[in-house]
């Protein structure tokens, strides 16, 4: 019976021999350490969503080949060569047989994004991904599919919570005799002087476990078996053996002998909090580099339009300055003098109109200033004087141009910083800074001072007058040439400005009015108490900053008003226009008008609304009336004034006034905690944090490490004396001296103890380092609180 038992373990033992797969025990250390890692999640702080090491299968490192029979990646030729030949030794020829790939990267990863893979090699396709209009979500999104990091700090707390199986099994019952070899067998043939042969067949089996206060049991059950080929019976030895073993100085104790399990408990806790952490931190720097991204485009948004109105200044300054050699007019009713020889050649007055030819200097100014009191005619020559004022110097004009070059120049670094950011914001997400990705500038919207499309009806305006309306006025202007504009380009030229001033009424005047009801609906809900909010809202920092936005805002109201006022003007001038440039030719035009058959056309044929124009244009017909030519030309400078001061400048004061409108309705969340609209006290916010900071809860937990370290150092100094009480049992009644106990005392003099000196003195200082630094990372974390308190404190004013 007894044989029969130990054929039975011999044989158990060499058919699992061979041991498991690879695919068994990764799988089970997948089990063991998930298990625990789900142990630790037991609080909300540090609640994870994902703790699976493998990678979703979307990533662009996740693996598609079986984790334990992975291809070869590829190699750096160079080092590929002591591979196949070591030392002059042939390298292995196995190392293939799982095949090989030519990329680290996930093969297929390019296919949720629409790019083909060429040659099996995706980084080939990696210019081809195009993600535009991306989301802070989906950037986040994207951060948790690709971030290196963040993978590599999922698979830092698997290998914690493996640590932490291992020291599991330690303290559990293990598979170790009392030798501390794990089970086995042999089997051996041997041969004698005399030729004869035998064979001896031996196995052990045997259990350990170790105990919480450092002690340790282990049982052992061991058999030999030996065949004569000479005819003699088979000799069977089975034997049991145990040992317990107890030390009471050195290693004795539980805090001794539990420590490393502590340890590798508190490490798991720890490396899920830093996990946690670092979600955090992974959310912060994804959020941060958006909005950078979104402030650098507000940025480059911004120096356009500079850009776009020191263009228009430039183009101004350039018109007025080739204003002083042109004639310059001023309306005024009655001449009060006779016109002095000396002043015959540049100044006249014609029909209402006061007019100056050349250059006015100061003397000339005083003569003219001389000539006479009357008020009307004062008036007339101060606004000579002002529109030859308004040009500049050439130093200050080529100042311009040199201000317009360097914001070029910054405009085209700014496109390179904002290049070098989405760059740095790939690589951020994990993602190869080639792929094509464009983030939802959709936030920048209430940070939107002048619209878009205010800017584009703007630009149109200019665009459209310097391709068109130059043209028409050079012809107008050419009195020399006897030319004119045709009927049909006039014509051509009113339409398109009554499809401009349609679209500058819907996105100028009917949008800042809505702008303006934003502003009085937060004035209107804070008209009782100023501190008074709603969500979504803008709120005041004092009642002075509210009565300041009342002041601003009737400003801006002035200026609306009177642009509102403006265009009202120019509509019906418009609309007179839009009448007189209807027929075909100007010969329909004239017979149309010429009501007494006179063949010119006089101011009573003219629609009424004519009278509502400049006097330089409206005084152009004098009692004889004009002829086609002369009316073409008059029309022409109609249009162009309706262009100038009925839909360019309201274009143009619109923009000031909804910047300064939608300035005060940005809306900012306002800092508080949860279930309050107060801005919180400092300390409180102080409090919170050193609650909550993973950080800090690990550097607390760390002092306690040391500590802890500092008894296991101290324990090193003591004497080795342990007990131990062991024995053999024989299980063959034939069988001599296998049978026997034995109880024993060691001791070891704790002399040769400077290495262990040396560590508990290192333990002692690195537990009162470990204090300091939790202080210091302590005050760290109070300061970095308070830096960020009074900075939302300042924003909010």
């Amino acid at each position: 019976m007894r044989q029969s038992i130990t054929w039975l373990v011999v044989m158990s033992m060499l058919l699992s021999g061979t041991g498991c797969s690879r695919q068994f025990w990764r799988r089970q250390a997948d089990r063991d350490s998930y298990k625990v890692i789900t142990e630790k999640l037991n609080d909300p702080h540090w609640q994870l969503p994902r703790i699976d090491v493998t990678p979703d299968p979307r990533s662009r490192f996740y693996d598609p080949f079986d984790p334990d029979c992975e291809p070869m990646p590829p190699d750096d030729p160079a080092a590929h060569h002591y591979m196949q030949c070591i030392n002059g030794y042939k390298g292995s020829k196995t190392w293939d047989k799982f095949g090989r790939v030519n990329t680290v990267e996930n093969p297929s990863w390019l296919e949720n994004y629409g790019v083909s893979v060429v040659n099996g090699d995706p980084t080939y396709g990696h210019s081809g991904v195009k993600l535009m209009k991306i989301s802070l979500p989906q950037a986040m999104e994207l951060a948790y599919l690709h971030s290196r990091d963040y993978q590599t700090n999922i698979e830092d707390l698997y290998l914690s919570a493996l640590a932490l199986t291992q020291q599991r099994y330690a303290m559990g019952i293990r598979f170790l005799g009392t030798r501390g070899t794990e089970p086995g067998a042999s089997l051996a043939t041997n041969s004698n002087s005399s030729g004869i042969l035998s064979q001896t067949a031996a196995g052990n089996f045997g259990l350990r476990q170790l105990l919480p206060a450092g002690g340790q049991i282990a049982v052992e059950l061991a058999n030999t078996i030996t065949w004569g080929f000479n005819g003699d019976r088979a000799v069977s030895s089975p034997t049991f053996a145990y040992s317990v073993t107890q030390p009471l100085l050195f290693n004795a104790g539980r805090k001794i002998a539990l420590e490393p399990l502590t340890q590798a408990e508190r490490n798991v806790l720890y490396d899920a909090r830093t996990l946690a952490r670092f979600r955090q931190i992974l959310f912060v720097q994804v959020t941060n580099s958006y909005l950078n991204l979104l402030s650098q485009r507000q940025n480059i948004l911004n120096s356009e339009n500079n850009i776009r109105q020191r263009e228009e200044q430039l183009e101004a300054q350039r018109v007025i300055n080739e204003r002083k050699f042109l004639t310059l007019s001023a309306p005024l009713a009655v001449l009060p003098f006779e016109i002095p020889a000396e002043h015959e050649a540049h100044l006249s007055y014609t029909d209402g109109t006061l007019n100056y030819n050349g250059l006015i200097t100061d003397e000339i100014e005083q003569q003219l200033y001389a000539l006479s009191d009357d008020e009307a005619y004062q008036g007339a020559l101060a606004e000579l004087i002002g529109l030859q004022r308004q040009t500049v110097n050439p130093l200050a004009y080529f100042q311009q141009v040199n201000a317009l070059n360097q914001a070029q120049s910054g405009l085209a670094s700014s496109y390179r910083q904002l290049a070098d950011q989405q760059d740095n914001f790939k690589v951020l997400l994990g993602l190869p800074p080639n792929v094509q990705l464009e983030i939802d500038e959709t936030m920048l919207g209430p940070f939107e001072l002048i619209s878009f499309d205010l800017i584009d009806v703007d630009t149109k305006l200019r665009v459209f007058q310097a391709e068109v309306g130059d043209q028409l006025q050079l012809l107008a202007d050419d009195e020399g040439a006897n030319t004119a504009p045709e009927l049909s380009q006039i014509a051509d030229y009113v339409r398109r400005l009554n499809v401009l001033s349609e679209e500058l009424y819907q996105v100028g005047l009917v949008q800042i009015r809505d702008d303006f009801a934003k502003v009085q609906e937060i004035l209107e809900l804070t008209a009782d108490d100023w501190q008074a909010s709603r969500a979504g809202l803008r709120y005041f920092g004092s009642e002075e900053e509210r009565n300041r936005v009342i002041e601003d805002l009737e400003g801006d109201l002035r200026i609306y008003r009177d642009s509102e006022r403006a265009y009202a003007l120019g509509t019906p001038l418009l609309e007179m226009l839009t009448d007189l440039t209807k027929d075909a030719t100007t010969d329909e035009l004239l017979q149309r008008l010429d009501q007494n058959r006179s063949g010119r056309i006089e101011v009573n044929e003219l629609p009424t609304e004519w009278a509502q124009l400049p006097a330089q244009i409206r005084l152009g017909i004098d009692e004889e009336g004009v002829d086609g030519r002369e009316l073409l030309v008059l029309l022409t400078r109609a249009a162009r004034t309706v262009y100038d001061e009925h839909l360019l400048a309201v274009a143009r004061a619109l923009q000031v006034v909804q910047a300064g409108v939608r300035v005060e309705a940005i809306s900012l969340n306002r800092f508080a905690l949860n279930g309050t609209d107060v801005f919180p006290d400092i300390e409180e916010v102080v409090r919170i944090g050193l609650e909550n900071r993973h950080d800090l809860m690990n550097a607390r937990a760390n002092v306690m490490d040391l500590r802890r370290r500092m008894e296991i150092a101290g324990n090193a100094l003591e004497a080795g004396l342990d007990v131990t009480i062991s024995g053999t049992q024989g299980l063959n009644p034939d069988a001599d001296g296998r049978t026997g106990h034995a109880a024993s005392l060691s001791f070891t003099t704790p002399l040769d103890q400077i290495d262990e000196r040396n560590t508990y003195r290192t333990a002692l200082i690195n537990y009162q380092r470990a204090r300091r630094d939790y202080m210091q990372q302590e005050d760290q974390v109070k300061q970095q609180i308070r830096q960020s308190w009074r900075q939302l404190k300042v924003q909010e004013l």
